[in-house]
């Protein structure tokens, strides 16, 4: 089985959009969809005195999103396995959420072979 993992630092956000708990789920469940995820639950949201967390878990994979609204930063992690399109979600976040600067990597995640064991060495 095979995932399909992007992740992006969002900068240039304006701070408004990133004080948004609801507004903030409401563009997650908008990525899941873009990304074909469907989620087991809604978002669940933590708020902090400078930071917002959101995490959206679904079948077959998830989006993570970490926001500090006073530096107008924005960490997204999109997750997916097969037939899904974690980059669309990824790109429907950066859109919506208008970030001016933008880094992003994509992995392919599997399985793990070969682990090394400390112990074991």
């Amino acid at each position: 089985m095979k995932f399909d993992h992007v992740f992006a630092d969002l900068g240039g956000v304006a701070p408004e959009r990133l004080r948004d708990p609801q507004g903030l789920a409401g563009l997650l469940l908008a990525a899941a969809n873009a990304a074909g995820l469907n989620p087991t639950t809604p978002p669940a949201v933590t708020t902090g005195p400078r930071n917002v967390g959101l995490a959206l878990v679904c079948h077959g994979g998830h989006i993570v999103l970490h926001a500090v609204p006073d530096e107008g930063l924005c960490f997204v992690d999109v997750a997916g396995m097969g037939g899904t399109h974690p980059q669309r979600g990824l790109d429907v976040i950066i859109k919506r959420l208008g970030a001016r600067e933008v880094r992003k990597d994509a992995r392919r995640r599997g399985p793990v072979i070969g682990t090394l064991d400390p112990e074991r060495t």
